[in-house]
C-alpha cells in the first residue's frame, strides 16, 4: 500500500510541472503569426501615430501572413530611414508586437523586427498589397491640404471631407480623415482676404459669409475681396474647396471648412505730431488693426522705423529720430489690410556742441580700443533685441529726472573728439554732475532688463518701459537691482560712481526706442507720447 502511495506521489510530481507549463504557456511572436485563426485582432500604428484596429478574419489572415517573414541576420542601414508601422497581434491575453520599416518607393524592401529584436524580411508581394491599403496612407504625400486663416495663420480642420490617394499600384483608395465639429473663433482677422491660405491650391473654392444665420453672399475664392464690415463683430465663414484628380498629384477630393471671424472696420491711422526735432519721438496709433499685419516704409529712407505693438483692438508704435536723422521732409507709408495711409513728417535740425579731449591719452587709447568699442556695441545690441513689454509699464506717468534737473551738465548729440586716437563720437545721452554715491532714481516705472559693466559707459542698468522704450543709467553702482526686477518711478535703483569713461562725478542717462537713442532732454520736456 505504501508503495502505491509513493508511486502516485511520484507520478503527480512529474505531471504537475507539465500541466503548469501547458497552463502558463504563452506562445512566442513567431508562433502567434503562424496561427491566424487564433489571432482575435491586429492593431496598426502608422508613421503619423494614427491607429487602426483590424478584427476582420480575412484581413487578420493577410496581416499575419505579412509578419511570417524570412529570418535575416540584420536589417540594412538604409531601411532604418523608412517609415515605421507597429503591428500588435492579440491572441488570448498575449500580444506580439512587430515593427515594420516601409517605403512606397521600395515595396520589395520591407523588413521588420519582433519583440526580441530578431530581424526578418517580408514577402515583396504581400508588402506591395499592404501598401495599397488605406493603412499605408502615411507612406504617401497624401496630406489633406492645410487651410490657415488670420494674421496668426490659425489652422482650420475640415468639418466634412472626402479624400482619395494613389497607392503604389497607381489606383486610388479612399481614406478616412478626422473631422471636427468645433467652430474656431478667429480674433482681429484680416478684413480684406481673411488671410485665407491653402497649402495646396484648390481647383476651385467657394467662400460663403453669414451674419446671424443669414447668408450675406457666396463667391469664388478668386473673386473674394473681403467683408464690408461697418462695425466690429463676428461673421460665420464657410469654405468649400475641391481638388481635381490631376497629373503630378497623388491625391484628390473635396472638403468643407468653417470658422467664425471677428472682423474689424477699416484701419484708422493717427500721429501725435508731424513736425519733430532731431532726437524727438512721434507716437503712431492704428485703430482696428493688429500689429502683425502693419507694414511701414519711408521715403527718403529713415533709420529706426516704428515697431508696432498690439493695444487691445488697436496697435501702437513709437517713431524715434536721433541726432543722425537728416533734417528734412519724409513721407511715411503705412499699410494694413489693403488700406494705405501716407503721412509727411518734418524733421528739424538741432545745433550740437563739440568737445575735444586732449589729455589722458593713455586712458583714451585703452578705453576706446577696438575691442571695447565692439563689446559696447554687442551689449547694446543684446538689449535692443531683447523682448519688450507690449504694455506700457509707465502708463500715465510724466518723465522725471534721475537726480536733480539742475545737475544736468552736458547734452545729447554733442560731438566728442578724442585727440589721442583721432576718433570722433556723439553723445547718446545726457550727463548729470553729481557727487559719487548720489542716489539715482528710475525716471519711469518698468522692468530691469540689463545689469552689467560696459567698457566705456561703466556700470549700467537698463529699464524696459514697454513697446521698445528703455532708459539707460550709466556710471552707477549696479549692486542694488537684478534683471527681472520691477521698479517704480522715483525708486532709487543705484548710487552714482566713477566707473567707465568721463569726467569725474558724472552720471549718464540715455533713452532708446527700438535701436535708436533719442534725446532725454526732449523726453523730459515733452514727455513720452502715448
Amino acid at each position: 500500500m505504501k508503495n502505491k502511495i509513493v508511486i502516485v506521489i511520484c507520478v503527480a510530481i512529474m505531471i504537475i510541472p507539465a500541466v503548469l507549463a501547458i497552463i502558463l504557456y504563452r506562445p512566442k511572436a513567431p508562433e502567434i503569426v503562424k496561427d491566424p485563426e487564433g489571432v482575435s485582432r491586429v492593431t496598426i500604428t502608422d508613421a503619423n501615430s494614427n491607429t487602426f484596429t483590424v478584427d476582420d478574419k480575412d484581413e487578420i489572415k493577410f496581416l499575419t501572413e505579412l509578419a511570417d517573414g524570412v529570418a535575416v541576420n540584420s536589417i540594412p542601414d538604409a531601411v532604418y530611414g523608412f517609415k515605421t508601422f507597429v503591428m500588435a497581434y492579440t491572441r488570448g491575453d498575449t500580444v506580439a508586437t512587430f515593427c515594420f520599416y516601409m517605403s512606397a518607393e521600395r515595396p520589395d524592401q520591407v523588413y521588420f523586427k519582433d519583440g526580441e529584436d530578431k530581424c526578418y524580411k517580408a514577402d515583396s508581394l504581400k508588402s506591395r498589397s499592404f501598401m495599397e491599403k488605406s493603412y499605408a496612407v502615411s507612406l504617401y504625400n497624401t496630406a489633406v491640404p492645410v487651410l490657415t486663416v488670420g494674421d496668426a495663420g490659425t489652422v482650420i480642420s475640415p468639418s466634412e471631407i472626402s479624400w482619395n490617394y494613389s497607392t503604389v499600384d497607381g489606383n486610388y483608395t479612399p481614406i478616412s480623415v478626422p473631422t471636427v465639429t468645433e467652430v474656431k473663433n478667429i480674433e482681429k482677422i484680416s478684413k480684406k482676404t481673411l488671410g485665407i491660405a491653402f497649402s495646396r491650391k484648390p481647383t476651385n473654392a467657394v467662400v460663403s459669409v453669414s451674419d446671424g444665420g443669414e447668408q450675406l453672399f457666396s463667391k469664388l475664392l478668386e473673386d473674394f475681396t473681403g467683408i464690408p464690415a461697418k462695425e466690429a463683430k463676428y461673421y460665420r465663414i464657410q469654405i468649400h474647396a475641391k481638388w481635381a484628380e490631376e497629373e503630378g498629384q497623388n491625391s484628390y477630393g473635396e472638403a468643407t471648412y468653417q470658422f467664425n471671424a471677428y472682423i474689424l472696420p477699416d484701419a484708422e491711422f493717427s500721429f501725435t505730431a508731424t513736425d519733430i526735432q532731431q532726437g524727438g519721438i512721434i507716437g503712431i496709433s492704428v485703430k482696428n488693426a493688429s500689429a502683425r499685419g502693419i507694414t511701414v516704409d519711408c521715403t527718403p529712407e529713415m533709420k529706426g522705423l516704428p515697431e508696432f505693438y498690439d493695444d487691445g483692438a488697436n496697435a501702437f508704435a513709437f517713431l524715434p529720430t536721433s541726432y543722425e536723422t537728416e533734417p528734412g521732409e519724409y513721407t511715411l507709408r503705412l499699410t494694413y489690410d489693403g488700406v494705405l495711409f501716407e503721412q509727411n513728417i518734418t524733421v528739424r535740425e538741432v545745433k550740437y556742441n563739440s568737445k575735444t579731449y586732449t589729455e589722458r591719452e593713455d586712458v583714451i587709447r585703452s578705453v576706446f580700443s577696438e575691442a571695447n568699442l565692439g563689446k559696447e556695441k554687442d551689449i547694446q545690441e543684446s538689449v535692443f533685441t531683447s523682448s519688450s513689454s507690449s504694455e506700457m509699464l509707465c502708463a500715465g506717468e510724466s518723465v522725471k529726472v534721475p537726480t536733480k534737473r539742475s545737475d544736468h551738465k552736458t547734452g545729447y548729440g554733442n560731438y566728442v573728439t578724442l585727440q589721442a586716437t583721432d576718433g570722433k563720437a556723439r553723445h547718446d545721452g545726457i550727463d548729470y554732475d553729481v557727487s559719487k554715491g548720489s542716489d539715482v532714481k528710475a525716471i519711469m516705472s518698468g522692468t530691469v532688463v540689463y545689469v552689467g559693466e560696459m567698457p566705456i559707459h561703466g556700470g549700467t542698468i537698463v529699464i524696459d518701459h514697454g513697446r521698445g522704450a528703455r532708459s539707460w543709467y550709466c556710471r552707477v553702482d549696479i549692486s542694488n537691482v537684478t534683471v527681472g526686477q520691477t521698479v517704480a518711478q522715483g525708486e532709487v535703483i543705484a548710487k552714482s560712481d566713477d566707473s567707465g569713461f568721463g569726467d569725474s562725478s558724472r552720471m549718464h542717462l540715455g533713452f532708446s526706442v527700438g535701436r535708436t537713442f533719442v534725446s532725454p532732454l526732449w523726453l523730459l520736456d515733452k514727455g513720452l507720447p502715448f
